[in-house]
Protein backbone atom coordinates (compact mmCIF):
# COMPACT_ATOMS: atom_id res chain seq x y z
CA UNK A 1 0.00 0.00 0.00
CA UNK A 2 1.70 3.36 -0.90
CA UNK A 3 2.17 5.84 1.87
CA UNK A 4 -0.74 8.45 2.61
CA UNK A 5 2.19 11.18 1.26
CA UNK A 6 4.85 10.62 -1.25
CA UNK A 7 8.43 12.51 -0.17
CA UNK A 8 9.64 15.79 0.03
CA UNK A 9 11.66 14.68 -2.74
CA UNK A 10 8.44 13.71 -5.09
CA UNK A 11 5.96 15.59 -4.44
CA UNK A 12 4.77 17.92 -7.31
CA UNK A 13 4.01 20.32 -4.32
CA UNK A 14 7.67 21.14 -3.53
CA UNK A 15 8.54 22.00 -7.02
CA UNK A 16 8.96 25.14 -8.15
CA UNK A 17 6.31 26.73 -10.70
CA UNK A 18 7.89 29.08 -13.11
CA UNK A 19 5.89 32.81 -13.00
CA UNK A 20 7.17 33.40 -16.60
CA UNK A 21 7.01 31.57 -19.62
CA UNK A 22 10.03 32.20 -21.13
CA UNK A 23 11.17 32.10 -24.42
CA UNK A 24 13.69 29.55 -23.30
CA UNK A 25 10.79 27.51 -21.72
CA UNK A 26 8.40 28.23 -25.24
CA UNK A 27 10.94 26.76 -27.45
CA UNK A 28 11.97 23.82 -25.40
CA UNK A 29 8.33 22.70 -25.39
CA UNK A 30 6.24 21.00 -28.26
CA UNK A 31 2.73 22.42 -27.33
CA UNK A 32 4.13 25.64 -26.69
CA UNK A 33 6.14 26.36 -29.98
CA UNK A 34 3.13 25.21 -31.50
CA UNK A 35 1.67 27.98 -29.31
CA UNK A 36 3.53 30.63 -30.41
CA UNK A 37 2.87 29.53 -34.24
CA UNK A 38 -0.88 29.75 -34.07
CA UNK A 39 -0.59 33.23 -32.45
CA UNK A 40 1.16 34.41 -35.52
CA UNK A 41 -2.22 33.39 -37.53
CA UNK A 42 -3.98 34.97 -34.93
CA UNK A 43 -2.05 38.29 -35.63
CA UNK A 44 -2.95 38.51 -38.88
CA UNK A 45 -6.23 38.22 -38.70
CA UNK A 46 -5.80 41.41 -36.39
CA UNK A 47 -6.14 39.79 -32.53
CA UNK A 48 -9.52 40.30 -31.07
CA UNK A 49 -10.29 43.21 -33.15
CA UNK A 50 -9.90 41.51 -36.13
CA UNK A 51 -8.41 44.67 -38.06
CA UNK A 52 -6.22 43.18 -40.67
CA UNK A 53 -6.95 40.32 -42.43
CA UNK A 54 -10.14 39.02 -40.92
CA UNK A 55 -11.63 42.47 -41.09
CA UNK A 56 -11.73 46.12 -42.10
CA UNK A 57 -8.24 45.91 -44.34
CA UNK A 58 -9.74 42.92 -45.97
CA UNK A 59 -12.90 44.61 -46.52
CA UNK A 60 -10.70 47.95 -47.96
CA UNK A 61 -9.36 46.13 -50.83
CA UNK A 62 -13.03 45.74 -51.93
CA UNK A 63 -13.66 49.14 -51.04
CA UNK A 64 -10.72 50.28 -52.97
CA UNK A 65 -12.63 48.78 -56.67
CA UNK A 66 -15.54 49.59 -57.93
CA UNK A 67 -18.00 46.64 -57.66
CA UNK A 68 -19.24 47.67 -54.11
CA UNK A 69 -20.58 51.28 -53.06
CA UNK A 70 -19.61 52.92 -49.85
CA UNK A 71 -22.86 54.69 -48.92
CA UNK A 72 -22.27 55.28 -45.03
CA UNK A 73 -20.57 59.15 -45.30
CA UNK A 74 -18.64 57.64 -41.80
CA UNK A 75 -15.06 57.96 -41.64
CA UNK A 76 -14.08 55.12 -39.40
CA UNK A 77 -16.02 52.58 -42.21
CA UNK A 78 -14.15 53.24 -44.84
CA UNK A 79 -15.92 55.75 -46.53
CA UNK A 80 -12.18 57.49 -47.23
CA UNK A 81 -10.67 53.93 -48.82
CA UNK A 82 -13.99 54.10 -51.38
CA UNK A 83 -13.66 57.88 -52.26
CA UNK A 84 -9.62 57.51 -52.73
CA UNK A 85 -8.91 59.81 -50.30
CA UNK A 86 -7.02 57.92 -47.60
CA UNK A 87 -4.65 59.96 -45.71
CA UNK A 88 -1.68 59.47 -43.29
CA UNK A 89 -4.06 59.86 -40.31
CA UNK A 90 -6.98 57.43 -41.73
CA UNK A 91 -8.00 54.35 -39.00
CA UNK A 92 -7.82 52.09 -41.28
CA UNK A 93 -4.09 53.25 -42.75
CA UNK A 94 -2.96 52.75 -38.87
CA UNK A 95 -4.38 49.88 -38.50
CA UNK A 96 -3.27 48.30 -41.64
CA UNK A 97 0.76 49.23 -41.15
CA UNK A 98 0.33 48.12 -37.32
CA UNK A 99 -1.14 44.84 -37.88
CA UNK A 100 1.12 43.76 -41.03
CA UNK A 101 4.26 44.70 -39.04
CA UNK A 102 3.37 43.09 -36.13
CA UNK A 103 3.36 39.56 -37.77
CA UNK A 104 5.98 40.53 -39.30
CA UNK A 105 7.76 41.32 -36.41
CA UNK A 106 6.40 38.74 -34.49
CA UNK A 107 7.18 35.48 -37.52
CA UNK A 108 10.79 37.05 -37.28
CA UNK A 109 11.19 36.75 -33.69
CA UNK A 110 9.51 32.87 -34.03
CA UNK A 111 11.95 31.83 -36.55
CA UNK A 112 14.94 33.21 -35.11
CA UNK A 113 13.83 31.76 -31.60
CA UNK A 114 13.34 28.40 -33.54
CA UNK A 115 17.14 28.75 -34.62
CA UNK A 116 18.29 30.11 -31.35
CA UNK A 117 16.80 28.04 -28.87
CA UNK A 118 17.84 24.56 -31.16
CA UNK A 119 14.02 23.70 -30.96
CA UNK A 120 14.43 21.07 -33.88
CA UNK A 121 16.06 18.92 -31.02
CA UNK A 122 13.15 19.49 -29.27
CA UNK A 123 10.28 18.69 -32.01
CA UNK A 124 12.38 17.00 -34.52
CA UNK A 125 13.60 18.62 -38.01
CA UNK A 126 11.08 18.21 -40.03
CA UNK A 127 7.95 19.78 -37.95
CA UNK A 128 10.74 22.67 -37.07
CA UNK A 129 10.91 22.75 -40.96
CA UNK A 130 7.25 22.91 -41.45
CA UNK A 131 7.13 25.84 -38.80
CA UNK A 132 9.42 27.73 -40.13
CA UNK A 133 8.01 27.68 -43.42
CA UNK A 134 4.23 28.31 -41.90
CA UNK A 135 6.44 31.64 -40.63
CA UNK A 136 7.72 32.52 -43.57
CA UNK A 137 4.20 32.19 -45.21
CA UNK A 138 2.79 34.68 -43.17
CA UNK A 139 5.68 37.07 -43.65
CA UNK A 140 5.03 36.86 -47.08
CA UNK A 141 1.55 37.32 -47.06
CA UNK A 142 1.90 40.19 -45.05
CA UNK A 143 4.59 42.10 -47.38
CA UNK A 144 1.95 41.29 -50.62
CA UNK A 145 -0.70 42.99 -49.31
CA UNK A 146 1.43 45.90 -48.09
CA UNK A 147 2.60 46.08 -51.22
CA UNK A 148 -1.27 46.71 -53.06
CA UNK A 149 -1.63 49.22 -50.55
CA UNK A 150 1.57 51.09 -50.97
CA UNK A 151 3.31 51.13 -53.45
CA UNK A 152 2.52 51.80 -57.92
CA UNK A 153 2.32 48.27 -59.69
CA UNK A 154 5.41 46.17 -60.12
CA UNK A 155 4.37 46.09 -64.01
CA UNK A 156 4.44 50.22 -64.53
CA UNK A 157 7.83 50.14 -62.41
CA UNK A 158 9.36 47.71 -60.71
CA UNK A 159 12.03 50.57 -58.55
CA UNK A 160 9.12 52.34 -56.91
CA UNK A 161 9.15 53.13 -53.40
CA UNK A 162 7.19 50.87 -51.29
CA UNK A 163 7.62 49.98 -47.67
CA UNK A 164 10.37 49.45 -45.06
CA UNK A 165 12.27 45.55 -45.38
CA UNK A 166 12.15 43.69 -42.16
CA UNK A 167 13.72 40.42 -42.14
CA UNK A 168 14.88 40.05 -38.45
CA UNK A 169 13.29 40.58 -35.25
CA UNK A 170 12.75 43.71 -32.79
CA UNK A 171 12.86 43.18 -29.83
CA UNK A 172 13.74 46.32 -28.49
CA UNK A 173 13.29 50.38 -29.08
CA UNK A 174 16.26 51.45 -31.26
CA UNK A 175 15.57 49.90 -34.29
CA UNK A 176 12.67 51.98 -35.83
CA UNK A 177 14.96 53.89 -38.70
CA UNK A 178 14.59 52.24 -42.04
CA UNK A 179 14.51 53.47 -45.29
CA UNK A 180 12.10 51.79 -48.09
CA UNK A 181 12.93 49.66 -50.51
CA UNK A 182 11.49 49.25 -54.07
CA UNK A 183 8.22 47.09 -54.79
CA UNK A 184 11.03 44.99 -56.92
CA UNK A 185 12.96 43.82 -54.21
CA UNK A 186 9.75 43.11 -51.42
CA UNK A 187 8.72 40.96 -54.76
CA UNK A 188 12.10 39.71 -54.39
CA UNK A 189 11.68 38.94 -50.98
CA UNK A 190 8.45 37.62 -50.97
CA UNK A 191 9.36 34.75 -53.43
CA UNK A 192 12.66 33.78 -51.46
CA UNK A 193 10.27 32.77 -48.36
CA UNK A 194 8.05 30.93 -50.88
CA UNK A 195 11.24 29.04 -52.44
CA UNK A 196 10.55 25.06 -53.31
CA UNK A 197 11.93 23.67 -49.94
CA UNK A 198 10.03 26.12 -48.20
CA UNK A 199 7.04 24.90 -50.27
CA UNK A 200 7.64 21.10 -49.87
CA UNK A 201 7.95 21.49 -45.96
CA UNK A 202 4.26 22.82 -45.54
CA UNK A 203 1.50 20.07 -45.16
CA UNK A 204 -0.52 19.11 -48.52
CA UNK A 205 -4.09 19.65 -46.55
CA UNK A 206 -5.27 20.13 -43.17
CA UNK A 207 -8.87 19.55 -41.81
CA UNK A 208 -9.13 23.13 -40.99
CA UNK A 209 -7.70 25.63 -43.82
CA UNK A 210 -6.78 28.08 -41.84
CA UNK A 211 -3.06 26.46 -41.28
CA UNK A 212 -0.90 27.36 -44.29
CA UNK A 213 -0.30 24.54 -46.79
CA UNK A 214 1.56 23.86 -50.37
CA UNK A 215 -1.60 24.83 -52.28
CA UNK A 216 -1.91 28.18 -50.06
CA UNK A 217 2.04 29.02 -50.69
CA UNK A 218 1.77 28.18 -54.45
CA UNK A 219 -1.55 30.54 -54.28
CA UNK A 220 0.91 33.15 -53.41
CA UNK A 221 3.52 33.05 -55.37
CA UNK A 222 0.85 32.62 -58.41
CA UNK A 223 -0.18 35.87 -57.48
CA UNK A 224 2.98 37.72 -57.17
CA UNK A 225 4.57 36.26 -60.77
CA UNK A 226 1.21 37.68 -61.80
CA UNK A 227 1.79 40.61 -60.84
CA UNK A 228 5.28 40.51 -61.72
CA UNK A 229 4.24 39.53 -65.94
CA UNK A 230 5.84 35.89 -65.39
CA UNK A 231 3.17 33.90 -66.78
CA UNK A 232 5.22 30.63 -67.64
CA UNK A 233 6.01 30.22 -64.40
CA UNK A 234 2.70 31.52 -62.59
CA UNK A 235 0.96 28.33 -64.91
CA UNK A 236 3.82 26.21 -62.89
CA UNK A 237 2.69 27.14 -59.74
CA UNK A 238 -1.11 27.14 -60.41
CA UNK A 239 -0.59 23.65 -61.70
CA UNK A 240 1.11 22.55 -59.08
CA UNK A 241 -1.56 22.54 -57.08
CA UNK A 242 -3.56 19.43 -56.08
CA UNK A 243 -5.62 18.08 -54.34
CA UNK A 244 -8.55 20.55 -54.47
CA UNK A 245 -11.63 21.02 -56.93
CA UNK A 246 -14.95 23.25 -57.19
CA UNK A 247 -17.91 22.32 -55.27
CA UNK A 248 -20.67 21.71 -57.36
CA UNK A 249 -22.73 24.66 -55.40
CA UNK A 250 -20.88 28.09 -55.10
CA UNK A 251 -23.12 28.79 -51.89
CA UNK A 252 -21.26 25.82 -50.00
CA UNK A 253 -18.22 28.20 -49.86
CA UNK A 254 -20.44 30.41 -47.76
CA UNK A 255 -22.27 27.65 -45.72
CA UNK A 256 -20.75 26.07 -41.87
CA UNK A 257 -18.14 24.66 -41.52
CA UNK A 258 -17.16 26.47 -44.68
CA UNK A 259 -14.15 24.49 -45.04
CA UNK A 260 -14.74 22.43 -48.44
CA UNK A 261 -12.19 20.86 -51.18
CA UNK A 262 -12.23 24.28 -52.60
CA UNK A 263 -10.73 26.18 -49.92
CA UNK A 264 -7.53 26.57 -50.04
CA UNK A 265 -6.78 29.05 -46.77
CA UNK A 266 -8.60 30.87 -45.18
CA UNK A 267 -8.67 32.75 -41.63
CA UNK A 268 -10.59 30.90 -38.64
CA UNK A 269 -12.60 32.46 -35.89
CA UNK A 270 -14.66 31.83 -33.33
CA UNK A 271 -17.68 32.99 -31.69
CA UNK A 272 -15.45 34.46 -29.09
CA UNK A 273 -12.85 35.81 -31.66
CA UNK A 274 -14.18 37.89 -34.11
CA UNK A 275 -14.16 41.16 -35.66
CA UNK A 276 -16.07 43.84 -33.21
CA UNK A 277 -18.17 46.40 -34.13
CA UNK A 278 -17.42 48.51 -37.77
CA UNK A 279 -14.99 45.91 -38.33
CA UNK A 280 -16.66 42.78 -39.60
CA UNK A 281 -17.44 41.58 -43.23
CA UNK A 282 -21.33 40.84 -41.80
CA UNK A 283 -21.14 44.62 -40.79
CA UNK A 284 -19.96 45.83 -44.18
CA UNK A 285 -22.11 43.26 -46.57
CA UNK A 286 -24.70 41.98 -45.23
CA UNK A 287 -26.32 44.73 -43.40
CA UNK A 288 -26.62 46.67 -46.69
CA UNK A 289 -26.43 49.72 -44.12
CA UNK A 290 -22.74 50.53 -44.99
CA UNK A 291 -21.44 48.31 -48.28
CA UNK A 292 -23.95 47.51 -50.57
CA UNK A 293 -23.15 45.94 -54.30
CA UNK A 294 -22.48 48.55 -57.56
CA UNK A 295 -25.13 47.43 -59.94
CA UNK A 296 -25.63 50.56 -61.88
CA UNK A 297 -21.81 50.73 -62.79
CA UNK A 298 -20.23 47.43 -61.29
CA UNK A 299 -19.65 43.94 -62.75
CA UNK A 300 -23.16 42.72 -61.38
CA UNK A 301 -24.49 45.84 -64.13
CA UNK A 302 -23.57 43.80 -66.93
CA UNK A 303 -26.07 41.72 -68.85
CA UNK A 304 -23.91 38.00 -68.38
CA UNK A 305 -22.53 38.83 -64.62
CA UNK A 306 -26.48 39.59 -63.50
CA UNK A 307 -28.00 36.76 -64.87
CA UNK A 308 -31.20 35.53 -62.72
CA UNK A 309 -30.07 31.57 -63.55
CA UNK A 310 -26.28 31.98 -61.98
CA UNK A 311 -26.27 30.50 -58.78
CA UNK A 312 -23.94 33.34 -57.30
CA UNK A 313 -27.42 35.46 -57.70
CA UNK A 314 -28.28 34.22 -54.21
CA UNK A 315 -25.38 36.51 -53.11
CA UNK A 316 -27.42 39.47 -54.03
CA UNK A 317 -30.56 40.60 -52.21
CA UNK A 318 -32.02 43.94 -53.57
CA UNK A 319 -28.12 44.99 -53.48
CA UNK A 320 -27.23 43.71 -50.10
CA UNK A 321 -24.42 41.21 -50.21
CA UNK A 322 -25.18 38.08 -48.66
CA UNK A 323 -21.86 35.53 -48.33
CA UNK A 324 -21.24 36.72 -44.91
CA UNK A 325 -24.56 36.02 -43.16
CA UNK A 326 -23.12 33.67 -40.43
CA UNK A 327 -19.17 35.75 -40.62
CA UNK A 328 -18.81 37.71 -37.50
CA UNK A 329 -22.33 39.24 -36.98
CA UNK A 330 -24.45 36.18 -35.58
CA UNK A 331 -24.32 35.58 -32.17
CA UNK A 332 -24.85 31.41 -32.95
CA UNK A 333 -21.32 30.47 -31.73
CA UNK A 334 -20.72 29.13 -34.91
CA UNK A 335 -16.97 28.96 -36.78
CA UNK A 336 -17.01 31.54 -39.03
CA UNK A 337 -14.03 31.98 -41.08
CA UNK A 338 -12.39 34.74 -44.35
CA UNK A 339 -11.79 33.10 -47.47
CA UNK A 340 -7.94 34.06 -48.80
CA UNK A 341 -6.86 31.42 -51.15
CA UNK A 342 -9.91 29.26 -52.57
CA UNK A 343 -9.38 26.75 -56.07
CA UNK A 344 -11.81 28.57 -58.07
CA UNK A 345 -9.19 31.51 -57.71
CA UNK A 346 -6.38 28.72 -59.05
CA UNK A 347 -8.86 27.79 -62.02
CA UNK A 348 -9.44 31.53 -63.05
CA UNK A 349 -6.02 32.64 -62.56
CA UNK A 350 -4.94 30.09 -64.93
CA UNK A 351 -7.12 30.68 -67.43
CA UNK A 352 -5.43 34.84 -67.50
CA UNK A 353 -2.10 33.40 -67.64
CA UNK A 354 -3.21 30.63 -70.33
CA UNK A 355 -4.37 33.33 -72.56
CA UNK A 356 -1.37 35.31 -71.94
CA UNK A 357 0.82 32.42 -72.92
CA UNK A 358 -0.79 31.86 -76.06
CA UNK A 359 -2.61 28.98 -74.87
CA UNK A 360 -6.29 29.80 -75.50
CA UNK A 361 -7.89 26.59 -75.97
CA UNK A 362 -6.53 25.62 -71.70
CA UNK A 363 -7.68 29.35 -70.89
CA UNK A 364 -11.20 28.97 -71.74
CA UNK A 365 -11.46 25.58 -70.24
CA UNK A 366 -10.63 27.20 -67.25
CA UNK A 367 -12.81 29.78 -67.42
CA UNK A 368 -15.60 27.18 -68.17
CA UNK A 369 -14.84 25.11 -65.31
CA UNK A 370 -15.90 27.98 -63.22
CA UNK A 371 -18.33 29.09 -64.81
CA UNK A 372 -20.00 26.01 -65.71
CA UNK A 373 -20.52 25.37 -62.41
CA UNK A 374 -22.93 28.21 -61.83
CA UNK A 375 -24.25 28.73 -64.86
CA UNK A 376 -25.62 25.93 -67.40
CA UNK A 377 -24.19 26.29 -71.18
CA UNK A 378 -28.74 26.54 -72.23
CA UNK A 379 -29.12 29.75 -69.79
CA UNK A 380 -25.77 31.52 -70.72
CA UNK A 381 -25.31 34.17 -73.14
CA UNK A 382 -21.88 34.46 -72.95
CA UNK A 383 -20.52 31.82 -75.64
CA UNK A 384 -17.16 30.83 -74.05
CA UNK A 385 -15.73 28.73 -77.48
CA UNK A 386 -16.07 31.93 -79.39
CA UNK A 387 -14.18 34.08 -77.08
CA UNK A 388 -10.39 34.73 -78.18
CA UNK A 389 -7.75 38.03 -77.66
CA UNK A 390 -8.65 40.79 -75.61
CA UNK A 391 -13.30 39.37 -75.54
CA UNK A 392 -10.97 36.44 -73.40
CA UNK A 393 -9.25 38.70 -71.20
CA UNK A 394 -12.01 40.41 -70.70
CA UNK A 395 -14.54 37.26 -69.94
CA UNK A 396 -11.66 36.22 -67.07
CA UNK A 397 -11.51 39.38 -65.66
CA UNK A 398 -15.25 39.58 -65.16
CA UNK A 399 -15.64 36.03 -64.14
CA UNK A 400 -13.32 37.06 -61.29
CA UNK A 401 -15.20 39.69 -60.34
CA UNK A 402 -18.47 38.44 -60.04
CA UNK A 403 -16.33 35.17 -58.53
CA UNK A 404 -14.90 36.82 -56.00
CA UNK A 405 -17.03 39.83 -54.89
CA UNK A 406 -16.55 40.88 -51.34
CA UNK A 407 -13.73 38.64 -51.13
CA UNK A 408 -11.27 41.24 -50.48
CA UNK A 409 -9.72 40.63 -54.49
CA UNK A 410 -10.69 43.91 -56.84
CA UNK A 411 -8.78 46.57 -55.39
CA UNK A 412 -5.43 44.37 -55.72
CA UNK A 413 -6.71 43.07 -59.45
CA UNK A 414 -6.83 47.04 -60.37
CA UNK A 415 -3.08 47.86 -58.87
CA UNK A 416 -1.57 44.37 -60.19
CA UNK A 417 -3.17 45.40 -63.72
CA UNK A 418 -2.09 49.34 -63.65
CA UNK A 419 -5.47 50.47 -64.51
CA UNK A 420 -7.44 52.94 -63.33
CA UNK A 421 -9.42 52.99 -60.13
CA UNK A 422 -12.67 54.44 -62.02
CA UNK A 423 -16.34 54.88 -60.11
CA UNK A 424 -18.54 56.87 -61.56
CA UNK A 425 -21.27 56.76 -58.64
CA UNK A 426 -19.14 59.09 -56.75
CA UNK A 427 -16.85 60.96 -59.88
CA UNK A 428 -13.67 59.22 -59.33
CA UNK A 429 -11.40 58.50 -61.28
CA UNK A 430 -7.71 57.79 -60.30
CA UNK A 431 -4.71 56.67 -62.27
CA UNK A 432 -1.38 56.04 -61.40
CA UNK A 433 -0.07 59.44 -61.46
CA UNK A 434 -2.38 60.36 -58.64
CA UNK A 435 -0.89 60.74 -54.94
CA UNK A 436 -4.33 58.99 -54.03
CA UNK A 437 -3.26 56.08 -56.30
CA UNK A 438 -1.57 54.33 -53.44
CA UNK A 439 -1.89 54.97 -49.49
CA UNK A 440 0.55 57.44 -48.20
CA UNK A 441 2.66 56.17 -44.80
CA UNK A 442 0.96 56.70 -41.89
CA UNK A 443 1.87 58.96 -39.12
CA UNK A 444 2.92 56.62 -36.97
CA UNK A 445 5.43 55.03 -39.01
CA UNK A 446 6.72 59.17 -40.05
CA UNK A 447 6.99 59.99 -36.56
CA UNK A 448 9.12 56.86 -35.42
CA UNK A 449 11.01 56.23 -38.86
CA UNK A 450 13.20 59.15 -39.65
CA UNK A 451 14.20 57.66 -42.98
CA UNK A 452 10.23 56.55 -43.83
CA UNK A 453 10.94 59.08 -46.90
CA UNK A 454 14.03 57.56 -48.17
CA UNK A 455 14.61 54.87 -50.90
CA UNK A 456 17.41 52.13 -50.47
CA UNK A 457 18.76 51.51 -54.18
Amino acid sequence: MPPLFWSCKESFLDQEVPLVSTEAIIYKNKEKTEMALLGLYTTMKGSTSCNFMAGRTYIAFDNRGDDITNIDPNGVTLYMTYNMRVQSTEAENADAWYYSYLTINRANVFMESIDSYKTADVIGADLAKQYVSEAKFLRALSYYYLLNLYSQPYILNKSAKAVPLRLTGIKEGGHSDMACSTNGKIYEAILNDLTDSDISALPATTTIKNRATKAAALMLKMRVLMAMGNWAEAIKAGEAITGYQLVSDVTAMFTPPYDTNESIFSLGMSANDRPNTQRSAWEYYNTGKLCVIDKTYGVRSLPQYSLGKDKRSVFDNNGRLTKYDARGGAADGKLISIPIFRYAETKLNLAECYAKNNNENAARAALSDVRRRSVAAADDGLDIAGLSGSALLTAITNEKRLEFIGEGMRGIEIIRKGENFNKPIVQVNIGPDSPFYTWPIPDAERVNNALWNEVLP
